[in-house]
């Protein structure tokens, strides 16, 4: 199946802007990106909070998580878990769908949910050949249907999606238990790639998160990183990351026991002195005055 760079990034911004809340009868699920590139190379080792998956149409290259390098190459299927890091390996470039999501668990059936949980200890992560395979046939098939007329558009096209997210646990719980920069004109709208920088800052807080490695990420320039954080978010891309670390700081300390040299690593400083400075300059006051006064106040009721 062919598609342009411009024909994915205008599929993918409709299904971004309206197929991000997804409900069955017993499944219902959160889509935090739809997305597809002709050419994604080597991007960095991260992890998520949610399921990715991602299906190779053409190219060559690896998937590794942990210590697994797999191959992966045309008609590979694949799954990212939730926690786990990983990195998509590549020289020549990818051509690949890819759709991360995670269930809303307050929607779903109690059958539904343990499903999908198990997915997260699953060994079997990768399909090969998987042209074929349902979830494979109809992500090719919503594609199309987005760029049709938008008629009965609930029950086409979001029935669809539903239907192909729902489909991946049957891929793999039965495989388990048997066995560069975009080329077109259109891009991703500013909304959905902010919002995918901001879940890889929050899923990635203990690593280095340059400007630089972020926008290879979401295939943009670090300059158009950088401005769509102004204009979309008012402030910095350096000053959001500093925040989501001293956010993230503050609830460890009141949810956890932990020292503050273990919530300084885990939140990305190199020192204690270096996380005390800016803690204290984002929270008046340092870490452990901080926790002091929280007590203090708790305390009193």
């Amino acid at each position: 199946m062919e598609f342009t760079q411009q024909e994915l990034n205008q599929y993918n911004t409709i299904l971004n802007d309206y197929a991000a809340n997804l409900s069955g009868t017993d499944l219902s699920f959160y889509v935090h990106y739809w997305g597809g590139e002709r050419k994604l190379y080597t991007n960095h080792v991260h992890k998520h909070s949610f399921y990715e998956i991602c299906y190779v149409i053409d190219g060559e290259g690896f998937y590794e998580e942990g210590s697994h390098r797999l191959p992966i190459g045309p008609g590979t299927l694949f799954m990212s878990r939730p926690h786990l890091k990983h990195q998509i390996v590549s020289d020549e470039g990818l051509y690949i769908l890819f759709v991360a999501f995670e269930l809303i668990s307050s929607e779903s059936s109690e059958e539904g949910i343990q499903r999908f949980q198990s997915l997260e200890k699953s060994q079997v992560f990768l399909q090969p050949n998987a042209e074929n395979l349902p979830p494979v046939l109809m992500w090719f098939a919503l594609l199309k249907q987005v760029s049709a007329p938008r008629h009965f558009f609930d029950d086409g096209v979001l029935s669809l999606a539903c239907a192909l997210i729902t489909s991946f646990e049957n891929v793999f719980t039965d495989r388990r238990t048997a066995g560069k920069t975009s080329t077109g004109t259109a891009q991703p709208s500013s909304s959905t790639l902010v919002h995918r920088a901001k879940l890889y800052i929050r899923d990635n807080l203990s690593q280095e998160l340059k400007l630089s490695q972020v926008a290879d990420y979401l295939h943009v320039s670090p300059r158009h990183l950088s401005r769509l954080f102004g204009e979309e978010l008012g402030q910095s891309y350096s000053t959001y990351v500093r925040r989501e670390r001293i956010r993230q700081a503050v609830l460890l300390l009141t949810t956890t026991e932990w020292s503050i040299k273990r919530i300084a690593e885990e939140t990305g400083f190199d020192t204690v002195h270096y996380f005390t400075t800016v803690f204290k300059a984002e929270m008046g006051e340092p870490p452990g005055q901080f926790l002091k006064k929280l007590k203090e106040h708790t305390d009193m009721f």
